[in-house]
């Protein structure tokens, strides 16, 4: 039994509250946004809205949990109704590959990797129509999605569902939820797929150092033991996590507070101390968050370490795509995996830039984005112990 935690679990990406300290109006919105489509929802047109803002503000825990309360409300009326959620950075690799995965979360009884992108629409829709089933949709990281691939039909095909039909015909997908950091990528688009998007934003602001406190408070409460954590100490890293450059990144946070908590119980400690904290900052930075190497593919993670060591080595700000790749190399060795080929680091390198993590000035001049190189292959190894499933982990 631990002497820190409580539910260490409750402290990652992937736990939901019930309750969201300072995001609840958001959830209420949206609760009005979507709410009277449930009284008719066989007459009910696909609804759009978007949600922006910030890594770390809280806009797929709001969308996740509003989910959740709107699955509870629709059995309530006797509505059979799923949300189902879909991150385009994980499973937008292509259209296809993303509608696939959409389909077996939505409709595992009708998905077949046979059918193409357009054919699974028409086979979900088909489903939902038979069935008389219902489906609310989130997609999220939606302007990585358009940066990285260059493709935007699937935004102008996912909000225009019901031109598959007859006019005047009705979908059974009551909604569509699009969560993107900023705005920017809307220059990428045309007029056309920026009015499907639907013209209600709701904007999310960074978290102050007061809501910063709040959110901690209730975190600790279910992730800590009684008096592990102190007011002192929350209040240090709301006040840390409040300025520039992390701004109010509350995964951030809650990260450091799961570092501590490892680096105390190894230490045999019984509370986490600000020398903890002190020691985690040391080897974390904000702009590569745990959720950020969870979920990168396999092949991006050896050529980010790849990377990572060479910098290291060399004590220069740049390396040479060759020397990434050489590097590459070692690290498949090392690790037993299969060589990468040039190609595939080239697109890695580039999949890297589009997340914000590599920085690319010509292929002699490719460095980290603010990241010591050091303190990143030192964060790595952190996480890949922690989440115990090595570099493929994800």
């Amino acid at each position: 039994m631990s002497l820190i935690f409580r539910d260490r679990e409750k402290l990652t990406p992937r736990y939901i509250p019930q309750t969201l300290p300072h995001r609840e109006g958001e959830v209420s919105f949206l609760s009005s946004f979507y709410r009277d489509v449930l009284e008719y929802p066989s007459r009910s047109h696909l609804r759009a809205v978007q949600i922006v803002g910030a890594v770390g503000s809280g806009k797929t825990a709001v969308a996740r949990l509003f989910g959740e309360r709107f699955e509870a409300e629709a059995r309530k009326m006797k509505v059979d109704l799923k949300h189902v959620y879909v991150n385009m950075k994980l499973h937008g690799v292509s259209k296809v590959i993303l509608y696939r995965h959409l389909v077996r979360q939505a409709a595992p009884e009708v998905y077949s990797s046979s059918l193409s992108s357009e054919e699974l629409l028409y086979t979900l829709i088909k489903y939902l129509k038979d069935g008389r089933k219902y489906l609310l949709l989130t997609l999220d990281e939606i302007d990585y999605y358009v940066k990285h691939t260059e493709d935007s039909s699937v935004l102008y095909e996912i909000s225009r569902l019901e031109e598959f039909l007859e006019p005047g015909e009705t979908t059974n997908v009551l909604g569509v939820t699009f969560i993107a950091r900023g705005r920017e990528f809307h220059k990428l688009l045309d007029e056309g797929i920026l009015s499907s998007l639907g013209r209600i934003v709701l904007e999310f602001k960074p978290y102050s150092f007061s809501q910063l406190v709040d959110i901690l408070e209730s975190r600790v409460r279910e992730a800590f033991n009684p008096n592990v954590v102190s007011q002192d100490l929350v209040e240090y890293v709301a006040e840390i996590v409040s300025k520039p450059p992390v701004n109010g990144d509350v995964r951030y946070a809650l990260d450091i507070l799961q570092y501590s908590g490892n680096l105390a119980e190894y230490e045999g400690y019984d509370r986490i101390t600000p020398e903890h904290v002190r020691k985690v900052l040391n080897i974390t930075y904000p702009t590569v968050t745990d959720e950020d190497i969870y979920y990168l593919p396999e092949k991006d993670k050896i050529v980010l370490l790849g990377l990572a060591r060479v910098l290291k080595g060399s004590g220069k700000p740049y390396a040479s795509l060759k020397d990434i790749r050489m590097s590459c190399g070692i690290v498949c060795e090392e690790f037993n995996f299969k060589p990468l080929s040039s190609e595939d680091v080239e697109n890695c390198v580039d999949d890297l830039q589009d997340r914000g993590i590599v920085e690319i000035r010509s292929l002699k001049s490719i460095g980290l984005n603010g990241v010591p190189a050091e303190s990143l292959e030192q964060f790595l190894e952190n996480l890949m112990t922690r989440l115990g499933s090595g570099l493929s982990g994800a």
